[in-house]
């Protein structure tokens, strides 16, 4: 048996025409691998891999190509998926516990003229007969860049968060008719129905229609054989009522402040719409823009009257939308929410479908870093009234909205969300598109985070808030702190100010008969250890003297290597009669500051088992000397690593998110408890370098602060699953965190305090964090 390639690429449906330039782009090698297969057989193959190619744009919210589930492909189960992977044409990834497939770059070689030529066979005008002109127009509103957004829902959006799903839920008949338009190109081989998924959560968002890269010329195809002048009249309605919508829903969540302040022509709609509220505020002076239209500053006089003048506006905006976008075209009777019966999708059940959150409120609060602060409420953008005037709003009903001004003395509170079943989210703050967003650790394949950003930028409170919302899941959180401002206003706060006197203390000589992993031995060495990295001038010989001393000590005290003498209690007192009376006068010069301090002895004994127990413990290292700082929280993270992997590694496959965690530890200045130069083989590894990947396994989260990305080398962001960039205080910190976040540098220096780029993954956006005072208690 054999194949030849050009009858199977004609009996896909490709003309004659075309073929012999398509078997170009397949490889010999390929080439000859297809003739053993019959001719059936080569078709599933050759449409498999255009599934793919196309489908993979779904496995992203940003369709950028990230992959496409497993299950989405309706050969899954037989014998394409297996011959593409063996002729190198796709490829796989596990995410969590999901396959994802891709095109190799072989793989999209040979799709790309594929779809290309189905393109060109497309019957456009059939299209722009058939599809009414408003369609198109909709679609060209979704434009991201040099391409079109690639996904389009096969159902009505569950929210509106974005124009377009405000227009489709506000009119079905616009939605059965987008839905008419994505079945069309369905049918011609130009888009599929596979699944939205996150490659950062765990479950499927629901069945999309998904278009391949070059969708844009179908696009752009359909256009030009619309009549223009009805086009532009769609353009400009289109335009209209998305920059009423903008507004609205700045008045309503602060969301896209910039867009407005940056368009005169949103500044004269915000100022049209400001004077159908004027009975609930007060405008002031307006500040005097370079283009001449004045910018619009305003207080909110009446909350209640204001929330409900807002939700008249939107029912207005509703109205007027369902009235002018009138659709011609005769809808189909059903719901097409449903794939087609000629290619089967994967059924809903199969994959469970998360249900998007509620949409939240942007609220607008000063974060309490802020330093340079105006007087006045902060001025707010003017928009641009489309060519018409809107009538009075009507009444209707109410909405969730809430606008709080910048000083607002009494702050409305942000919503947490409808929590998920077993899962584990911790709120952060609001997308630019007003999404609420939140940190899911368990769903990622670790909990640690790191936090950039320069003095100002809102990185504590930043801090605050993650530490406040985790002690309301009753996670217990630790904050190292060594600037003695990190500590949240509110909750269940224990604080041990390390000072000199010794109120508080741990001692990292002491052992427990249940934690075998910590020997005398250990113990020295990590002791001695901690004192090189904290003392990088102490010689090879003087550490040896050290840990002879403290060896003797615990022999002295009746400690041996047997657990049963770990019951005694080596008093760090005992240890500095020998190190004051050691020869060596270097040494208790090196060591002099820990006894003067009584670093490691005290009143009062800091629990670990009681920081295990839940609540913040806020550990303040301000009082203390610089070097000593870093001293006690190097040996203290040692102690704490100790104590959890005592109680044993976190089950492999546990469901339950919150089960995954057992500590979350925070550390503020955390670059100087990494190694800076790990390369090198003579370098002393730091302690978040020695447990960054071991601390996961036994349930450890570490949240780390500084301002640089240059402070953490590669194997500590190797081992970080999400990175926060916040403001930059000068152009140099800019330089340094803008190549790794791949933004401008006018954007860090830019950002409002509590804004910034926040990567998840491979998710990327900006995010502004909502403070604790924005918060439910």
């Amino acid at each position: 048996m054999s194949t030849d390639l050009a009858k199977a690429l004609k009996a896909t449906g490709y003309a004659d025409a075309e073929i012999p330039p398509l078997m170009e782009s397949f490889p010999p090698a390929v080439t000859e691998y297809l003739r053993d297969f019959r001719l059936q057989e080569v078709r599933d193959i050759v449409e498999t891999l255009l599934y793919i190619y196309i489908a993979q744009n779904s496995a992203s919210s940003r369709g950028e190509g990230a992959g496409v589930v497993e299950q989405s492909c309706y050969a899954y189960t037989s014998g394409p998926l297996f011959a593409l992977r063996q002729v190198g044409l796709i490829e796989s990834a596990s995410w969590h516990g999901t396959t994802v497939l891709t095109a190799t770059s072989t793989g999209e070689a040979i799709a790309r003229p594929l779809m290309e030529a189905r393109l060109r066979a497309l019957d456009i005008e059939s299209l722009a007969r058939e599809i009414h002109e408003i369609v198109p127009a909709l679609l060209a509103g979704t434009v991201k860049g040099s391409f079109v957004n690639k996904t389009f829902p096969s159902t009505l959006p569950r929210t509106e968060e974005t124009f377009i799903s405000f227009l489709l839920n506000n009119s079905p008949g616009l939605f059965l008719e987008c839905e008419r338009f994505a079945s069309r190109l369905r049918a011609a081989g130009c888009a599929v129905l596979a699944y939205a998924y996150d490659l950062d959560g765990a479950k499927a968002d629901g069945v999309v229609y998904t278009f391949p890269p070059e969708f844009a010329y179908i696009l752009k195809g359909v256009l030009e054989q619309i009549d223009p002048a009805i086009r532009e009249h769609y353009d400009m309605l289109l335009e209209s009522f998305y920059s009423t919508f903008t507004v609205l829903r700045y008045l309503a969540c602060g969301e896209d402040y910039d867009r407005i302040r940056a368009s005169p022509a949103h500044r004269r709609e915000l100022a049209r719409v400001l004077s159908e509220l004027d009975d609930a505020i007060y405008v002031l002076e307006g500040v005097r823009e370079e283009d001449g239209v004045d910018l619009a500053r305003f207080i909110v006089k009446d909350r209640n009257l204001y929330d409900t003048l807002l939700r008249d506006l939107e029912q207005a905006l509703m109205a007027e939308i369902a009235e002018k976008i009138v659709i011609d075209g005769s809808a189909p009777a059903a719901e097409p929410s449903s794939p087609t019966p000629e290619e089967p999708s994967p059924a809903a059940e199969e994959i469970p479908v998360g249900t998007p959150a509620a949409e939240e409120e942007w609220e607008e609060f000063v974060f309490p870093d802020e330093e340079e602060e105006e007087e006045m409420e902060e001025p707010l953008p003017i928009t641009p009234p489309p060519a018409r005037r809107r009538a009075a709003p009507s009444p209707g009903p109410s909405s969730n909205a809430v606008f709080v001004e910048r000083r607002s003395p009494e702050p409305s509170h942000v919503p947490a969300g409808a929590p998920r079943s077993g899962g584990f989210d911790i709120f952060l703050g609001h997308a630019q598109d007003g999404q609420q967003v939140n940190w899911s650790p368990g769903q990622l394949n670790n909990g640690h985070m790191i936090i950039l950003g320069g003095s100002g930028a809102g990185k504590t409170e930043t801090i605050r808030c993650v530490a406040s919302e985790l002690a309301a899941k009753e996670m217990p959180v630790v904050l190292i702190d060594f600037h003695g401002d990190m500590a949240a206003s509110d909750g269940d706060i224990r604080s041990y100010k390390i000072r000199e006197g010794g109120e508080y203390y741990f001692n990292p000589l002491e052992l427990d008969p249940d934690i075998d992993e910590i020997t005398p031995l250990r113990a020295t060495s990590d002791f001695v250890d901690a004192i090189s990295i904290n003392f990088p001038t102490l010689g090879i010989q003087q550490r040896r003297k050290i840990k002879n001393i403290i060896k003797d000590c615990y022999r002295m005290s009746g400690i041996t290597g047997k657990t049963e003498t770990w019951t005694r209690v080596l008093d760090f007192d005992d240890i500095e009669g020998e190190i004051m009376n050691c020869e060596d006068e270097a040494i208790p010069a090196y060591l002099e500051d820990i006894f003067d301090y009584k670093l490691f002895s005290g009143e009062e004994k800091i629990s670990i088992p009681t920081i295990l127990s839940g609540g913040i413990t806020h550990i303040n290292l301000n009082a203390l000397p610089e070097n000593l700082r870093y001293l006690f929280a190097d040996l203290f993270l040692r102690r704490i690593y100790y104590t959890l992997q005592a109680t044993g590694e976190i089950p492999r496959g546990t469901e339950d998110e919150r089960a995954k965690f057992r500590l979350f530890v925070i550390v503020d200045e955390a670059k100087l408890l990494v190694s800076q130069k790990s390369g090198s083989k003579s370098s002393i590894k730091a302690v978040l370098n020695k447990y960054a990947t071991e601390m996961r396994k036994f349930g450890v989260s570490l949240i780390l602060a500084s301002q640089l990305i240059a402070h953490f080398n590669e194997e500590i962001l190797a081992n970080i699953a999400v990175k926060f960039c916040m403001r930059s205080e000068n152009k140099k910190q800019a330089q340094e965190n803008a190549k790794f976040f791949e933004v401008s540098e006018k954007d860090l220096l830019n950002f409002q305090p509590g804004e910034g780029i926040l990567i998840i993954g491979s998710e990327k956006m900006n995010v502004r964090i909502v403070p604790t005072s924005g918060r439910k208690p």
